[in-house]
C-alpha cells in the first residue's frame, strides 16, 4: 500500500501507562492481552480513556523472543492509581512526531516503518525517541486483520547535517565533494583525516574518515558584518565517511547553528549557506559528478 506520512505535534496529555511483554510469534494475542490489562487498570482506579491505546517499543522487536514494550492509554484527570497495579500516570509534554497509518495485517507493518523512516530522511529529520504504534483500529475491535487500522508515530528533530550518499569509491567521492564546494563558493581551508589520526595517535582503526573545514568568504564577510561572534560557526565542517553500502557526506545545517546560537540577524545569511550547501550536496548525484 502507498503510505502519506505527515508532521504534526502531539497534544499535550496525561497517559496510563504499564510495561508488559509481547512475543512476535503471539503479536495479536499479547496486543490484546495488553489492551485488556490496561483497560482494566483504568476502570478500577476510576480513569476515563481520552484516546486510543497504544504501545511504545524501546527497542526492536526480535523475531524470536519476548521484549517489554510500555502499553499506554490516554486518560482524563483521575484518582491515584494503588501500588499494586503495576502501572503508572505520565504527562507527556507536547511532540514533534512524523505519523503514518497503516491499514491491515501486523504482519505488514514493516512496510509503514519503511516509508516512515524513508520521508523522515529524505525530509531533514532526525528520530529522537523510540516508535508508537496507536491502535485506532485495534484485535479488540475486530477478527479481520484486513480492518486494523494501526497509526505509527516517531518523534523527530530537525536534522543537525544536510546529508548526500555516494556509491563507488571514497577517494572518487572527496574529489566530486571538493569539486561541487567550490562550484558553490566554497574554499576548502583544511582536511583532517581521522582515520589517520586515529591510527598514529591513539592506536584506533576506523573507516575512512575525512573532515573539510570549508568557507565562503562571501558569506563569511556577511556573517561577521552582522555579528562578530559569526566566527563561532566559521567555518562549516563537511564529513565524508564510508558505510556498507558507499560514502555519506554530511554538511552542518547552518540555520540549526544559528538558532543555538539565537542569532536573528544571521538568519538569511545561513539560509543562504544552506542552500548553496544543500546544491553542492545534490550535485553529487548529477551524471556529470558521476562521470568525475
Amino acid at each position: 500500500m502507498k503510505y502519506r506520512v505527515g508532521l504534526c505535534e502531539t497534544a499535550p496529555q496525561t497517559v496510563l501507562r504499564i510495561p508488559l511483554e509481547i512475543r512476535p510469534d503471539k503479536l495479536s494475542e499479547g496486543i490484546v492481552a495488553g489492551m485488556v490489562r490496561v483497560a482494566q487498570i483504568a476502570e478500577q482506579a476510576g480513569l476515563t480513556a481520552s484516546g486510543a491505546p497504544t504501545i511504545t517499543f524501546h527497542r526492536e522487536l526480535p523475531s524470536d523472543d519476548a521484549i517489554i514494550v510500555d502499553f499506554g492509554l490516554p486518560i482524563e484527570a483521575a484518582p491515584t492509581l494503588g501500588p499494586s497495579s503495576g502501572a503508572e500516570l505520565v504527562v507527556q509534554a507536547p511532540t514533534l512526531v512524523a505519523r503514518t497509518c497503516h491499514r491491515g495485517s501486523y504482519g505488514d507493518l514493516d512496510a509503514a516503518y519503511r516509508a516512515l523512516r524513508d520521508w523522515v530522511h529524505v525530509g531533514g529529520y532526525r528520530p529522537i525517541g523510540p516508535p508508537t504504534e496507536a491502535y485506532l483500529i485495534g484485535p479488540d475491535e475486530v477478527s479481520d486483520p484486513r480492518q486494523l487500522i494501526t497509526e505509527v508515530r516517531i518523534p523527530v528533530a530537525p536534522a543537525p547535517a544536510i546529508a548526500a550518499h555516494l556509491d563507488g569509491d571514497f577517494a572518487t567521492a572527496v574529489e566530486q565533494t571538493r569539486d561541487a564546494l567550490r562550484q558553490q563558493g566554497f574554499g576548502v581551508l583544511s582536511e583532517l583525516d581521522m582515520q589517520a589520526i586515529l591510527r598514529e595517535k591513539v592506536g584506533e582503526h576506523i573507516e575512512d574518515y575525512l573532515i573539510l573545514e570549508v568557507c565562503n568568504p562571501r558569506l563569511a564577510a556577511q556573517a561577521l558584518a552582522a555579528d562578530r561572534q559569526a566566527g563561532l560557526m566559521l567555518p562549516c565542517p563537511v564529513v565524508l565517511r564510508t558505510d556498507e553500502t558507499g560514502v555519506l557526506v554530511e554538511a552542518a545545517d547552518p540555520e540549526v547553528q544559528v538558532r543555538v546560537l539565537v542569532e536573528p540577524e544571521l538568519l538569511p545569511v545561513a539560509a543562504e549557506a544552506r542552500r548553496l550547501l544543500v546544491a553542492a550536496l545534490d550535485s553529487l548525484h548529477s551524471p556529470a559528478a558521476a562521470a568525475g
